[in-house]
């Protein structure tokens, strides 16, 4: 015997808000750990807990983005990602020297490769992109930053050299003050 807890009316009543609940969940950040990244180069960082994020992915037992309290060497990342498809590809030299932030390793067979994650998810996850060596397209990416702006920053980057401040982004056509502080947070000069 089936034991009836709400009525009709209840029933619905409780399905809407059920679904109501779920699309306000939709609708905030997804990734929980976003205020916390630990900032790369010249930005500061807020409060005393940082998560360093690193991409693993290739011949990894289980590929993608993780978080560490501290800076992790590249041995711990593919560790963290269940280590290698083959444990026998770890023999190899490995580097011991610590990943920043924003770093992404590719394992296949017994090559390394330490790049950077793609500009799509830094921006996703909320790590900077650094000024200096982005391209039109990693800026064209930024919220405020069009095409043909990104354009221009780089034709500046390229004639005057590298940009050490942030406000020496004004001397580019069409950036003011306003400007520069909408996308510093989403710039990093090192």
């Amino acid at each position: 015997m089936i034991l009836k807890l709400f009525s009709k009316d209840q029933t619905v009543v409780a399905l809407i808000l059920g679904l109501a609940i779920f699309f306000i969940g939709l609708s905030r950040p997804f990734h929980p750990f976003l205020p916390t990244l630990k900032s790369s180069g010249n930005n500061p960082t807020t409060g005393p807990d940082y998560q360093y994020v690193i991409e693993v992915e290739g011949d990894v037992k289980n590929a993608g983005i993780y978080l560490f309290d501290n800076p992790p060497t590249p041995y711990q990342a593919i560790q963290k990602a269940g280590g290698p498809i083959d444990e026998h590809r770890l023999l190899f030299h490995m580097p011991d020297n610590t990943l920043d932030t924003g770093t992404r390793l590719e394992l296949k067979s017994t090559t390394l490769s330490i790049t950077s994650i793609s500009t799509g998810k830094r921006l996703v996850l909320g790590i900077p992109i650094e000024l200096n060596k982005a391209n039109v397209e990693d800026l064209a990416i930024i919220p405020g930053i069009s095409h043909g702006l990104a354009q221009r920053i780089v034709e500046f980057r390229e004639l005057n050299g590298p940009f050490r401040m942030y406000n020496e982004l004004q001397r580019v056509k069409g950036i003011g003050p306003k400007n520069i502080e909408r996308f510093r947070s989403y710039l990093s000069l090192n």
